[in-house]
């Protein structure tokens, strides 16, 4: 398990290598995205909102 790091906040996150990797390991309460170095990521579709501004996107793959 990594974190994404918002202010203080610690964000749980699941880091992959590809989107395949990550759609196995995401639940229907988990979203994938994508961050500014094209990393990929699995976080709780509650957390999402929190970090979209800095630069997350959904990746709809």
């Amino acid at each position: 398990m990594a974190f994404i790091m918002v202010d203080d906040m610690q964000i749980p996150a699941g880091k992959y290598e590809n989107v395949e990797d990550a759609k196995q390991a995401a639940t229907h309460k988990d979203v994938i995205v994508r961050d500014n170095d094209e990393q990929i990521w699995v976080v709780d579709e509650e957390n999402y909102p929190k970090i979209e501004p800095l630069g997350y996107t959904m990746v709809t793959e």
